[in-house]
């Protein structure tokens, strides 16, 4: 296993590079739609200044400083203050002048958490899930294609089309390209106004 640390820190989900070394790991088609409200409005927010992203891969960790890319290969792990993502391939691409990250592409199995802290103290977690997912720190999308899901607490939306879009902003604006499926649940506690 492959570990990269202090890595790209790479926010899938708004992060700039940081300086990499590679060290060994000791442990083993219809109108768009929204997606449930405030699915993954906190990515690409500030960071903390000491925050530190972890990324791990079981088969391969390659860098091509000429090309500004990197890649993870084999039951990716990233682990961020802001998120987890799991994947089985992940490729970021630095900025040309190397003080921030152009794009990051995971694919294969991709699952996206990201759990937040309400006003009222209660834990919300969302989740995503697609075969594909495209973050873009110049307008902070995150794109999610093949097969995608959003998942936010008793909310649920999936696509009922391989070939449809997922697209969330950081700024908790979301949009369905294609066919999907929504499901929102009341709670017992918002359904007791009756």
């Amino acid at each position: 296993m492959t570990k990269i640390q202090p890595l790209i820190a790479f926010l899938l989900l708004g992060v700039c590079a940081a300086n990499a070394q590679q060290s060994p790991s000791m442990d083993g088609g219809g109108k768009p739609e929204s997606t449930p409200a405030g699915a993954f409005a906190g990515l690409g927010k500030d960071r903390p200044a000491d925050a530190k992203t972890e990324i791990t891969a079981n088969k391969e960790a390659t860098f091509d400083n000429a090309a500004s890319v990197a890649e993870f290969v084999g039951n990716v792990k990233v682990r961020d203050p802001q998120f987890t993502l799991t994947c089985d391939r992940l490729k970021v691409t630095l900025s040309k002048t190397r003080k921030g990250m152009e794009m990051a592409e995971a694919t294969g199995n991709v699952v996206i958490i990201q759990e937040s802290t309400e006003k009222n103290g209660q834990t919300t977690k969302a989740i995503g899930k697609a075969g594909l997912a495209i973050y873009t720190p110049a307008n902070g999308e995150v794109i999610l294609k093949i097969w995608p899901s959003v998942q936010q607490g008793m909310n649920n939306q999936v696509a009922t089309e391989e070939s449809t879009v997922m697209i969330l902003n950081r700024s908790g604006k979301s949009q369905t390209k294609g066919a999907s499926k929504t499901v929102i649940s009341e709670t017992s506690e918002a359904g007791s106004g009756r």
